[in-house]
């Protein structure tokens, strides 16, 4: 019954609906800070285009990490879930490319290397849909290889928190809260490297702006 009504379109409109306005209420209710905020700034004056990587856990409040006005695209599962996250992040002004990162390759993988030839500002979770958590992905690897496009990480945290029993232990926040995000150094493809040396460096980088938000916003 249950996952009849999650693929229903009507219901997973509302459904969006419903968590934009709450991912709104609270942005508006609590303080934020964020760290780092010259990276991401310096990289768009660039005008190229920028893959922001965050973990699947730390998506619900990944739209409010920053404020620039430059468009901003989210790849997002086409399954019932990324359909009502993407009505979500629809209502907050995100367009979205339908797809996913697979274990061997991404979906939609001519879209994102259009979006990336015409500079566009892409959202990404290497680590999507279904995990294993915090482990890219070999094809956003192969993604990274082919267009030597920028990455720069993104995460954030809140001091008011519950991690919901899922495969990516995912971040559910209240209202009234403090939240810090932090963005990391950018990063490119080293083709001197091996991939898994090059995975290595990214998943790391990650990892460390993650548990610096954690450790910022207690």
């Amino acid at each position: 019954m249950i996952k009849q009504i999650l693929k229903n379109e009507n219901s997973q409109k509302f459904l969006g609906w419903i968590i934009s306005l709450y991912i709104k209420i609270c942005y508006h209710s609590s303080l934020w800070h964020v760290k780092n905020n010259e990276v991401i700034e310096k990289q768009l004056r660039k005008k190229k285009s920028v893959l922001i990587c965050f973990w699947h856990s730390r998506l619900l409040m990944a739209a409010f990490c920053w404020n620039s006005q430059n468009d901003f695209k989210m790849l997002i599962s086409g399954h019932s879930d990324g359909k009502i996250i993407s009505n979500a992040v629809s209502y907050l002004g995100i367009k979205t490319i339908t797809g996913s990162s697979r274990k061997k390759n991404i979906s939609s993988l001519k879209e994102i290397i259009t979006e990336i030839k015409k500079n566009s500002i892409l959202g990404i979770t290497p680590d999507g849909p279904k995990g294993p958590n915090q482990k890219i992905k070999d094809g956003f690897m192969s993604l990274l290889k082919k267009t030597s496009v920028t990455i720069i990480p993104l995460s954030y945290s809140a001091k008011f928190k519950i991690k919901l029993k899922t495969w990516d232990r995912f971040m559910f926040v209240t209202p009234f809260n403090k939240f810090v995000a932090v963005w990391g150094n950018p990063i490119e493809f080293d083709a001197k490297k091996s991939i898994q040396e090059n995975q290595n460096i990214l998943e790391n980088e990650m990892n460390r702006v993650t548990l610096l938000a954690d450790n910022l916003s207690k």
